[in-house]
């Protein structure tokens, strides 16, 4: 019976910065969990789903992707539950990638332009303005440096799709790459024959990420 009451297929979960609480999708709506004590409150009850969920650097908002209106958009809500506010309206799909480490703004990736293009839009709302301008058609994974203006991201179908295929190895094997829009600087960090994708950095800038280099596995 214990067994039976327990949550199943939670996924999309993110720490909030200082790693008291956990929010994650169940059941198509986010929760958010006390890590001390296990408990948990649902924070939407939307139409369709609601994914993707990533608190603020400074742990008072929590912006995520929504399907309240059939397409995906970037919706976003206090840390603490309250009122949803609507970020982006375009009738492409806008899904959430990460904030920038004032939380003033947030990222996402859309395909209002190619396949898969980034962009920035003030957390109050506003016109989304596209981070960087160049040949790659499937920008994801976005993590912005906390201070030499890099943006860090994954490009390619393997990492943004197919992440469910292991040991893949050919041309579309993603890596670690960032571009910085203030100097036009683009940068390769890694260059295993594999997937090495889903970069994380800290505040004081380490660059973290999965790899199945070391034994075939994630």
């Amino acid at each position: 019976l214990s067994f039976a009451q327990e949550p199943h297929f939670l996924s999309y979960p993110a720490l909030s910065p200082d790693a008291s609480k956990v929010v994650f999708s169940f059941e198509g709506d986010l929760w958010l969990a006390e890590l001390s004590t296990g408990q948990a409150m649902r924070l939407t009850a939307m139409l369709g789903y609601e994914t993707g969920a990533k608190f603020s650097p400074d742990g008072n908002w929590i912006a995520f992707t929504g399907q309240q209106y059939g397409n995906a958009d970037v919706f976003i809500i206090p840390a603490t539950g309250g009122d949803i506010r609507q970020v982006t309206f375009h009738s492409a799909s806008d899904e959430m990638e990460n904030w920038s480490w004032d939380s003033k703004e947030i990222l996402f990736r859309s395909s209002r332009f190619n396949s898969s293009s980034v962009y920035k839009v003030p957390a109050i709302g506003g016109n989304p303005i596209r981070l960087f301008d160049h040949y790659f058609n499937t920008v994801h994974n976005i993590a912005p440096h906390p201070t030499s203006g890099e943006i860090f991201f994954n490009d390619t179908w393997e990492s943004l799709r197919m992440t469910s295929r292991k040991r893949y190895r050919g041309e579309y094997d993603p890596d670690i790459q960032s571009y910085n829009p203030n100097t036009g600087e683009f940068k390769v960090y890694t260059s295993w024959n594999g997937k090495d994708m889903w970069a994380t950095i800290d505040q004081q800038g380490s660059v973290y990420y999965v790899s199945d280099e070391q034994n075939g596995q994630y």
